[in-house]
């Protein structure tokens, strides 16, 4: 009972704080088309399911669905850190810890003391995570352009 209340609750706190901070890197000062297929393949579906983390949509089922699209980034990120190596190891590790702490925080919403509790603590590791994935796929763009940064006319 307690944990629908902080559920719902979390759902429209978390809409608010998404809906501040897009996901998303910048372009690259100077893209190199150097990078391998299989790391920038990887740094495609990063990209994709980081934003699709940020993006939440009101309904009953807003939860299991931030922790589905979470476990996708994480299954991105091991194959991107598997793939890519000791390259952009700290930004790669800085993701990974803030997917953590948000994993973290979503398994224990029924301990919170309150649902503004819960949903400022979600809210708050949620824009961890949009801060490192960026991070990350700023510093990756130089290697791996996102398709809008690079597209030409």
């Amino acid at each position: 009972m307690r944990a629908a209340g902080v559920g719902t609750a979390l759902v429209a706190a978390v809409l608010l704080a998404v809906g501040c901070s897009s996901g998303g890197g910048s372009a690259a000062s100077s893209p190199s088309p150097s990078g391998s297929a299989a790391i920038c393949a990887d740094v495609s579906a990063l990209r994709a399911s980081v934003s699709q983390l940020g993006h939440i949509t009101p309904s009953s089922n807003a939860l299991a669905t931030l922790k589905t699209d979470l476990a996708q980034v994480k299954k991105n990120l091991a194959t991107l850190r598997t793939d890519a190596g000791t390259e952009w190891k700290t930004q790669i590790n800085d993701l990974g810890a803030a997917l953590t702490k948000l994993q973290k925080t979503l398994t224990s919403l029924g301990s919170q003391s309150s649902a503004a509790a819960a949903a400022a603590a979600v809210s708050a590791d949620l824009a961890g995570v949009t801060t490192a994935g960026s991070n990350l796929l700023r510093t990756a763009s130089t290697r791996c352009p996102s398709a809008s940064a690079s597209s030409s006319a």
